[in-house]
């Protein structure tokens, strides 16, 4: 426990962001770094405030938001600064770290050598306690989702909650320069991370132990808006351009086709027709840069395609969200 440090990013949540951090220091963490995403002075204020009197928390502040993945890059810079850091913590600052989880999860990782580690995350039990994630599944349609069942396929753990080794963060800084990759500012750059590792080979792991509980979209009043909508599916057109191998795309293309036909009819009669147009638009014009990435993820593969193709879900898409969708779509 003494080699992990904790990171957690703030955006206008100090309140929840400072019941975090003291979730993470009841399971032991002594180092924990939050950085302040450009949140109102009010809450900066509030959040300085808070940990004052902590010297177990370190508090960073940007003066620009640099979205989950730059920030989260930030972070890492700070941890790997410091020699004693053997592993990172990436938790959200909605959640609240379960200890004894954590100690469990932390100790499974060492003890199996796992270059990244995820667990099992709850909603509050004030909301029905159910499953909120289990890590990410990436479907045959390209597009990933919160892993809702340890059934379906695992590709790696969310950024919600997830451990990484100081060698892999350093491995993927060598090859990339980054580790998240800041283009995203924020959705699927966890699922990009997640499936470099896999073609890198990395010992990914999983402890099916509760390890926090997560209100999610705290930050954006939990609301699934614009914002989200092109964000998400603007990086998981990214993410795949940039990262499946070319066979498995040509392969999987139908269902992938399948997916923006039903994404375009969907938020068009929800009366988003500028969102998905601006969304689609820059994902194509962003293609040229990913496109120059792409070279530097296929060449550091050290997989199989098979090996690779194990980590992707047979199912077209998460079959409870799709289901709801699709009777949302014949009501109208």
């Amino acid at each position: 426990m003494d080699d992990v440090a904790a990171a957690v990013i703030n955006f206008n949540t100090a309140a929840l962001t400072r019941r975090c951090t003291r979730s993470l220091a009841a399971a032991g963490i002594r180092r924990i770094m939050v950085l302040d995403n450009a949140s109102s002075p009010e809450d900066y204020a509030r959040l300085v405030d808070e940990h004052a009197n902590d010297a177990s928390v370190r508090v960073i502040r940007s003066e620009e938001n640099l979205g989950f993945a730059a920030g989260s890059d930030r972070l890492i810079e700070e941890a790997l600064a410091d020699p004693a850091c053997g592993r990172l913590l990436l938790l959200n600052s909605d959640a609240i770290a379960v200890p004894e989880g954590v100690r469990k999860c932390l100790r499974r990782m060492a003890e199996e050598g796992q270059d990244m580690i995820g667990g099992r995350m709850l909603k509050p039990e004030a909301r029905g306690g159910e499953v909120d994630s289990l890590g990410i599944t990436l479907y045959k349609c390209l597009l990933a989702s919160n892993r809702k069942s340890t059934g379906d396929a695992y590709l790696g753990p969310t950024g919600g909650f997830a451990v990484y080794s100081r060698r892999f963060l350093e491995d993927m800084k060598r090859i990339y320069g980054h580790v998240f990759d800041p283009s995203y500012f924020c959705y699927a750059e966890d699922t990009d991370l997640c499936v470099r590792a896999r073609l890198r080979g990395r010992h990914v792991g999983y402890c099916d132990d509760v390890v926090a509980y997560h209100e999610g979209q705290a930050s954006n009043a939990g609301r699934y808006d614009d914002f989200i909508l092109y964000h998400g599916i603007r990086n998981s057109i990214w993410m795949a351009a940039k990262s499946i191998p070319g066979w498995l795309i040509v392969r999987y293309l139908p269902w992938v086709v399948l997916l923006h036909g039903g994404i375009i009819v969907r938020h068009a009669l929800q009366g988003r027709a500028r969102t998905l147009f601006r969304l689609y638009r820059d994902a194509l014009r962003g293609l040229p840069r990913v496109l120059r990435e792409r070279r530097k993820v296929q060449a550091s593969r050290t997989v199989s395609l098979a090996q690779f193709r194990a980590h992707v879900d047979p199912q077209f898409y998460e079959p409870v969200f799709l289901s709801g969708a699709v009777r949302e779509l014949f009501r109208r």
